[in-house]
């Protein structure tokens, strides 16, 4: 590990998208708002993960009234981890030294930047990871809204080392990919979970993990996430995946196995309180029902070897 830690002085931000104009066009405008650090370089890069180049249009829209120059790129092989390979070394080509990343169902606060240079300056952390909580578009029901897959909430203080963080709200030098190769694990390209491995080998390498309360953004719901068959899915694919990256390299099938008989006690438990839950109203019935099935995801997860496909298909506009 470098012991010398880059001063910040170009920052790329970097969004990867996939089919999703309306909602890459919603973030690029919350862009347009940021408050930006006097005497600093700041640029966008788009990694555009669709060969057909679907988000071409809204960015050359953008750039038309944008104050940052917006550089727009197309991954052709699809995956999460390959777009977001591409965007390391596209930042690494323009000469970068440090990557905001978020996702492009998401959009930023005004002093979202501001505040990880802020606490990256602040501190010898070389990561900086934010919370994302979640915007309606417009009113729903409050026992999907209310569901467990939607909470945001965290005890997490501003300052606090973690040892992972997620990709869609964070800040990073790019020293960390150049000095020792590292890369997204395209075995996640559908899965998830590649933001979290990544994070978690810098981490392991050295390169200190900060919370950051202070740098929020927020990830955009629509009707194609908040409805009942989306949130009890996502209950299923949280369950499995946490399992089956838990597990992924433990080949101790005592473990395993006392995990299962675990998750199974937890699972006739929770189906017991199932059917009286809904005296309480359709918020905690299904938020117990989300509960049993994120169980059975995990249970199901114990003992996969396969890789999960849940981002192969796109939710969002």
């Amino acid at each position: 590990m470098n012991t010398q830690k880059p001063k910040v002085e170009f920052v790329l931000i970097g969004i990867c998208t996939c089919k999703r104009p309306k909602m890459l066009a919603m973030s690029l405008e919350s862009l347009s708002n940021l408050n930006l650090p006097e005497n600093l370089k700041v640029e966008i890069l788009i990694v555009d993960n669709d060969s057909e180049s679907t988000a071409r249009e809204t960015v050359e829209e953008f750039s038309k009234k944008s104050k940052l120059k917006i550089n727009y790129v197309v991954e052709q092989e699809r995956g999460i981890s390959n777009a977001r390979n591409k965007l390391l070394n596209e930042a690494i080509n323009l000469g970068a030294t440090h990557v905001a990343m978020m996702d492009d169902d998401e959009i930023v606060d005004k002093e979202w930047l501001q505040k990880h240079i802020e606490l990256y300056n602040d501190s010898d952390a070389y990561i900086i990871s934010g919370p994302t909580y979640n915007k309606f578009l417009k009113n729903y029901p409050k026992y999907v809204t209310n569901n467990k897959v939607f909470k945001s909430s965290t005890c997490k203080k501003t300052g606090e080392e973690r040892k992972i963080c997620a990709g869609g709200n964070v800040f990073f030098a790019l020293t960390i990919v150049k000095d020792n190769n590292l890369y997204f694990n395209t075995f996640y390209k559908f899965m998830g979970g590649e933001d979290g491995e990544f994070f978690s080998k810098a981490s392991k390498l050295g390169y200190k993990i900060v919370w950051n309360n202070e740098a929020v953004n927020y990830e955009l719901v629509g009707d194609s996430r908040a409805n009942l068959k989306w949130v009890l899915n996502r209950c299923f694919y949280n369950g499995y995946s946490g399992t089956a990256l838990k597990f992924k390299n433990n080949k101790n099938k005592i473990i395993k196995i006392a995990y299962m008989i675990n998750k199974i006690f937890v699972v006739l438990l929770d189906l017991f309180l199932l059917v009286p839950s809904i005296i309480f109203g359709l918020t905690v019935f299904f938020n117990v029902l989300g509960m049993i099935i994120k169980n059975i995801g995990k249970i199901r997860g114990i003992f996969s070897l396969e890789q999960v496909n849940y981002y192969e298909n796109i939710c969002g506009e």
